[in-house]
């Protein structure tokens, strides 16, 4: 066996494995109720395993937490329990098509409703767009915060520099940790500079109801010639969006934007198709990002849309 199909056959089986050796996600909706009202339950969403860590930090030992690529997929999403908490990404200075999809079709019971936020650079107006976002669909938040992290969107980041930069990560946490668990009554407040940078980012075109669009995925991302055919890609899309013909992957279906496939590829054999008004090219290739308190087999087991869902 050469080199070439010993990778691919090592990388094909961490990929199947993880799926059947990785405890599973909680899941909260099954067919019998539980007898005892869930504390706390989390809902996350996670490309690169940033949203995931903080979840965990913000969960503790009590929690119940839930992946909202899985759990999208419910046929009965009604949740109940003393406080019910979401964690996402900022895409476009809001929540995540996906994130905001399962919202919008599920139903909630708490006491306390909380959202936290990570994001690399800005978050401007989310707190009160999310907060808006929620009402409208009949939740009352009483907390939303941010954390500040790697920012891992590759056309305009390198993650080196990222990885190397001093941020408030720890900070934020903590603050968020600590008003979510005295259920603080807190919406983060929105300031002028994030009001300026909000407008000069969409020039003032109304974008307070607009959720990120989904667009295709052959048409953002695309494997290299480096590609072996692993299909580790094909089992962190959030969409399942990546298959594998003839040895090598090939992008095709919905795409969050989310580049969980670009970041976690273990061969940096795929690449972005730069977007109008992007750069040219990525802001350095040769770096890839995951959280370090997160293993690749937890975003598989997050994001994969080929495990059987228990829920549906």
């Amino acid at each position: 066996m050469n080199r070439r199909n010993a990778l691919k056959a090592m990388f094909a089986a961490l990929s199947s494995a993880t799926l059947a050796s990785v405890p599973a996600l909680a899941s909260c909706a099954s067919k019998s109720k539980p007898t005892e009202r869930i504390k706390r339950l989390i809902f996350f969403f996670s490309a690169t395993g940033n949203s995931l860590y903080v979840a965990r930090e913000l969960g503790g030992e009590e929690a119940t937490i839930l992946s909202i690529p899985q759990e999208i997929h419910n046929e009965h999403p009604d949740y109940e329990a003393e406080e019910i908490g979401f964690v996402f990404p900022t895409y476009c200075f809001t929540a995540p098509a996906m994130v905001q999809d399962f919202i919008a079709r599920s139903h909630f019971k708490a006491d306390y409703f909380f959202a936290v936020a990570t994001f690399g650079a800005h978050t401007t107006r989310l707190p009160e767009i999310f907060n808006a976002f929620a009402a409208e669909h009949g939740i009352t938040m009483n907390f939303i915060s941010s954390v500040q992290m790697v920012d891992t969107y590759l056309p305009f980041f390198d993650q080196a520099v990222e990885m190397a930069a001093d941020k408030p990560t720890a900070e934020m946490l903590e603050r968020a940790k600590n008003g979510i668990n005295s259920r603080e009554n807190y919406i983060q407040p929105v300031t002028e500079e994030d009001n300026r940078f909000y407008d000069m980012y969409f020039h003032g075109r109304p974008r307070d109801k607009v959720k990120p669009a989904l667009t295709r995925s052959e048409k953002i991302v695309y494997s290299t010639d480096d590609c072996i055919g692993c299909g580790i890609c094909t089992s962190v899309c959030p969409h399942g969006s990546w298959k594998v013909v003839d040895g090598k992957s090939i992008a095709n279906g919905e795409c969050e934007n989310c580049l969980a496939c670009v970041q976690n590829c273990p061969r940096k054999a795929i690449s972005i198709i730069p977007a109008p008004m992007e750069p040219k090219e990525e802001a350095n290739r040769n770096v890839r990002y995951r959280n370090p308190h997160v293993k690749l087999a937890d975003i598989i087991k997050a994001n994969s849309q080929d495990q059987t869902n228990s829920n549906a």
